[in-house]
């Protein structure tokens, strides 16, 4: 019964992200389950924190994306794509956080 319900949830949550796809729709649409049921298998309950985790960032994706160089997204996403089964908003967010901050360090 806790199963069901897990996986229920996850759904919900899934489903949900895939909305906000059509708000902000140069953000890219992540598989983030396979990441979050690994995560489950950890221990209990990191399944919805993962899946939490990973809409905060996928609303924050949405709001900052303009912001960020085609090329830096590009790079990112290739990163976060690039090994089945760990796809992930919150490495995407940080991968292009990072990127924006080195270009903003000083040139020596």
């Amino acid at each position: 019964m806790i199963k069901r319900a897990t996986s229920t949830s996850l759904a919900a949550a899934i489903l949900a992200l895939g909305v906000r796809a059509v708000v902000a729709q140069d953000v890219p649409t992540l598989n983030v389950e396979p990441l979050c049921k690994a995560e489950a298998k950890q221990a209990a309950g990191l399944a919805e924190n993962c899946m939490n985790d990973q809409k905060q960032a996928r609303e924050d994706l949405a709001k900052q994306w303009a912001q960020f160089t085609p090329a830096s997204r590009k790079s990112c996403l290739q990163l976060v794509t690039g090994i089945p089964g760990i796809e992930s908003y919150v490495e995407l967010l940080t991968c292009l956080q990072m990127k924006q901050e080195v270009r903003e360090l000083p040139k020596q």
